[in-house]
């Protein structure tokens, strides 16, 4: 089967890494804020009980958060860029 070159192009880890743990600060900040807005409204409440166990209205649940999000982010974008890479090599 003939494919192009650029089919087996590898996956920049760093910028993989850093464009899921942005992605995944977002989420977090636009689930808080609706948590805060409209308390009643669960939807929101179980992503960020992902991040963090901390009350709703503290500063802590914003800084463990904000801070899980990039490690989680990292560590997904690591894993998925390291298998990605080593399976277009067969």
């Amino acid at each position: 089967m003939n494919t192009p070159a650029s089919a087996n192009n590898p996956l920049d880890v760093v910028a993989l890494g850093w464009g899921l743990s942005a992605a995944l600060v977002v989420l977090f900040v636009i689930c808080l804020a609706v948590a805060v807005v409209l308390p009643e409204w669960r939807a929101a409440h179980g992503w960020i009980g992902l991040f963090s166990v901390a009350p709703m209205t503290s500063v802590r649940v914003w800084i463990d958060g904000i801070v899980f999000s990039i490690v989680f982010g990292w560590v997904t974008g690591v894993v998925l860029g390291l298998v990605y890479n080593r399976l277009i090599r067969r």
